[in-house]
């Protein structure tokens, strides 16, 4: 059986880096061959740009091999991905939400709200599928936005209720759960 683990925090509070080190403690720990990380940033503006090329970076330079795999939307996998038991890093669950509400916009709202669901649903169906079968170690990543006060879109409410529910599933279900806050970390789980 696999381990979810769920961490999650403000922009900038240290979740990514408390994330890749835990996952390599895990990696070396544990004797795994591989270290995954998938990556469902896209660079729309220049300030996502360079935070992706941080954290590229970030995994060249480490002390171990990462392997990246993109992740925009839709959660296609190869059937080897979980061979040889690996440690998968999954950076972030709000970009990757984020990219299935930009990829639906267009969609009339029957349409886009059971595209959204599908999308959510099949999330779901994969994590457990991991936890059930496979003998793995899965860091989920995800900020923090319901300490921030109603937006005055509706999108954006939308996209915090959605993001809300899925953190309270997440939790539910994972074997820790993390909140990291000025580079410090309270485990809840």
């Amino acid at each position: 059986m696999g381990k979810i683990i769920f961490i999650t925090g403000g922009v900038r509070s240290g979740k990514s880096a408390f994330a890749e080190k835990y996952a390599k403690q895990l990696f070396l720990t544990y004797g795994k061959k591989r270290l995954i990380y998938i990556a469902s940033g896209v660079a729309i503006d220049e300030e996502m740009a360079e935070r992706i090329t941080r954290h590229q970076q970030d995994r060249l330079n480490s002390s171990v091999k990462w392997e990246t795999i993109e992740i925009e939307d839709e959660l296609i996998f190869k059937d080897d991905l979980f061979e040889e038991s690996p440690v998968v890093l999954w950076d972030c669950l709000t970009t990757w939400l984020n990219n299935v509400l930009y990829k639906t916009e267009s969609f009339n709202e029957e349409i886009r709200e059971n595209e959204i669901n599908r999308f959510i649903q099949t999330l779901k169906n994969q994590l457990f599928k991991w936890k059930e079968e496979k003998d793995c170690f899965l860091l989920l990543v995800s900020n923090e936005l319901m300490d921030e006060p109603p937006s005055k879109f509706s999108e954006v409410n939308r996209y915090r209720s959605l993001l809300g529910e899925l953190h309270q599933w997440m939790v539910a279900n994972c074997d820790e759960a993390y909140e990291m806050d000025y580079s410090l970390s309270k485990r809840w789980k």
